[in-house]
């Protein structure tokens, strides 16, 4: 990050406006796990099974178009 962006830290980046971040050779991680964990705690979740799915490794995330306007 520190050739793209202009950073001013001490050390790595790890936690970002609510986004965890971890760097691992040349690719950056983001991810919200802790957030999660809160979120099932705060709603007595916290036994619940987790689910993994798999997503295409071409798929784009991006804002979906109302089709009825």
């Amino acid at each position: 990050m520190k050739i793209d962006f202009e950073i001013s830290m001490m050390r790595e980046l790890k936690f970002f406006l609510g986004l965890q971040i971890k760097q691992v050779r040349n690719h950056i991680y983001i991810h919200q796990t802790k957030y999660v964990k809160e979120l099932l705690k705060k709603f007595n979740l916290e036994d619940t099974k987790e689910m993994k799915i798999q997503v295409h490794p071409n798929t784009s995330l991006g804002l979906e178009k109302n089709l009825n306007q």
